[in-house]
């Protein structure tokens, strides 16, 4: 690779590590010429970088692109810039994305091992009768419960922690659309969409499948909100 090309890719690199979740905007890339010559890159955001640039540096790019002045240096550099950089940018997108299928992946496993332990019989679960001849589990005296719980805290941030904790409710960002949600304690109609001012706007109704315990559910509610918004709305009753 030329010498020129690796000192840009560098400096790209560079201002990715800055700021790689909010990657700005390449701007210019420029040559200052002085008793050291530099070479410049800026950014949308104001970020700027620059290493030294020697002639020598530059002999295989001016040959490319013939480009035997400052000025045309620069501009074969810029285009060299604007097309490592989309590169950059695609390859940290790409990274990104497999590293939440794999934390998406792990929990999911880890839901799915809590879910497991807590569908284990145990010899204090009780059931009660509904109308219709249905049952459902009496969760006030089962270890199911109190591990459906744990599992559920272990998996909440400090803040929704601290909401379930203060209110019997936390809060999630919906992971497309950004709106904020309300999941109450329970295993149905227990979910509220909230505007801006904290305002309910309407109520969802969504579950897995399965007589599970309520911190299970409300698990699986807040992993379906922040990962799989859009099709958990799709197959989730509204309720105004």
């Amino acid at each position: 690779m030329e010498r020129a090309v690796q000192i840009l890719r560098a400096l790209l690199r560079r201002a990715l590590g800055q700021s790689a979740e909010d990657a700005p905007a390449l701007v210019d890339v420029t040559i200052e010429s002085a008793a050291e010559p530099r070479l410049w890159v800026r950014f949308s955001n104001g970020y700027r970088t620059s290493a030294p640039l020697l002639p020598q540096d530059c002999f295989a790019c001016c040959e490319r692109h013939s480009a035997w002045d400052v000025e045309s240096l620069r501009r074969a550099l810029l285009g060299e810039a604007r097309h490592i950089y989309a590169q950059m940018l695609q390859e940290e997108a790409a990274m990104r994305e497999r590293q939440r299928r794999t934390w998406v992946a792990e929990q999911m496993r880890r839901l799915g091992r809590g879910i497991a332990q807590s569908l284990r019989p145990r010899r204090e679960a009780l059931r009660f009768p509904v109308f219709g001849g249905r049952s459902y589990l009496d969760e006030r005296r089962t270890e199911a419960h109190e591990r459906g719980m744990r599992l559920l805290k272990d998996n909440l941030s400090p803040a929704q922690l601290q909401q379930l904790n203060r209110y019997g409710y936390f809060e999630v960002i919906g992971g497309k659309t950004g709106k904020r949600y309300r999941i109450r304690h329970g295993r149905s109609m227990n979910i509220d969409q909230l505007d801006k001012n904290g305002r309910r706007v309407c109520g969802w109704c969504f579950f897995p499948e399965g007589n599970l315990v309520t911190g299970d559910v409300m698990l699986a509610q807040k992993a379906a909100l922040e990962l799989f918004e859009v099709d958990a709305l799709k197959i989730a009753n509204k309720m105004w």
